[in-house]
């Protein structure tokens, strides 16, 4: 016992703590404009809107996200399945922290729907499109042109 305390008193002695090597506070601040939204950083759940404080995360990349990241889409593509997946990714942000900052992130819950319907919109007149691109070549065949 007398020999540990002297090695650990030997050891210990000459460390010192560098306090200007520590690493310093690294946040994420997430700000939404409605309240009792989930909230998810790198996928695990953080809390819902509003977040009373800052979130300590490592510096580097992360992504800040109002869905689950267990979306219960199925693999196979299909036109719905993209649709959904296009949703929920209007839902995600990725945000690079670096060491010592605190970064503000803004969900917008409300301009999703916006973004939403316009994706809709894009997609119903993308649809529009192909099927008079379709007649068109039909006709054509049909007159044999």
């Amino acid at each position: 016992m007398v020999l540990l305390l002297a090695f650990l008193l030997v050891n210990l002695s000459g460390q010192t703590v560098k306090w200007d090597n520590r690493a310093r506070y690294t946040a994420i601040t997430i700000s939404c404009d409605t309240d009792s939204v989930p909230v998810y950083i790198d996928g695990y759940y953080v809390g819902k809107t509003p977040l009373p404080h800052s979130l300590t995360v490592t510096p580097g990349w992360h992504t800040v996200s109002i869905f689950p990241p267990d979306d219960g889409i199925p693999e196979q593509e299909g036109p719905s399945t993209r649709a959904m997946k296009d949703i929920i990714r209007l839902g995600k942000q990725d945000v690079m922290v670096e060491e010592g900052n605190v970064e503000l992130v803004v969900m917008s819950y409300r301009a999703i729907d916006a973004e939403i319907e316009e994706y809709q919109r894009q997609t119903l007149s993308g649809v529009w499109l192909r099927a008079g691109m379709m007649l068109s070549l039909l006709l054509l065949i049909t007159w044999g042109i």
